[in-house]
């Protein structure tokens, strides 16, 4: 199968960076026709023009070191066992349901003032990664809130084939401080 380079790149931005979570550590290539990449925070998700065989993880430094190898090829060739020019071993894992955690649009809004979409609050750095998927998507990244608590979509203008999702930073009342939220994306 084929896939777009700027995709792979977007995505790569969303995978996560923690040993500890090596099941999130590359990027998922879904039976479900979907490229996935999330740290438990922020999701970058892809529809793909191919079903692929089998679930598969590809590494994180298998994908990084393929697109390298690209320069500036705008697609690349996946199978189970090579991406571009390199072989790569599968991570050995089941990567989470990330549909749970997509905003459908059926979402009620919160009648409590404190989670009006007005007060939500996200990661900075998040946000800056959105937006350079947005500048490799040549789409500029919206965000969705439906509450301050609830998954928040983002979409990259009127790329239909791609979509983000983050998650919500709490404040304190005194709003000086983020508390640490213990809501895990994807997993």
């Amino acid at each position: 199968m084929l896939i777009a380079t700027d995709i792979l790149k977007a995505a790569l931005l969303c995978a996560s960076q923690e040993e500890s979570r090596y099941y999130l550590r590359g990027v998922h290539l879904s039976t479900s026709n979907h490229l996935v990449t999330t740290d438990g925070h922020r999701m970058f998700v892809a529809r793909l023009a191919e079903r692929p065989s089998a679930d598969v993880i590809m590494p994180y430094n298998s994908v990084t070191a393929a697109l390298k190898l690209a320069g500036r090829a705008q697609e690349i060739e996946v199978t189970g066992d090579r991406i571009g020019q390199i072989a790569y071993q599968p991570v050995d894992g089941t990567y989470p349901d990330w549909r749970r955690v997509v905003p459908t649009g059926e979402e009620v809004p919160s009648d409590k003032p404190e989670d009006q979409p007005g007060r939500v609050h996200f990661n900075h750095a998040y946000i800056g990664d959105f937006a350079k998927m947005g500048k490799l998507l040549d789409g500029s990244p919206m965000l969705h809130p439906v509450t301050a608590s609830a998954p928040c979509l983002v979409t990259f203008g009127e790329r239909a084939d791609c979509f983000g999702v983050i998650m919500p930073v709490r404040r304190q009342a005194d709003r000086t401080a983020p508390l640490t939220r213990n809501v895990v994306m994807a997993g």
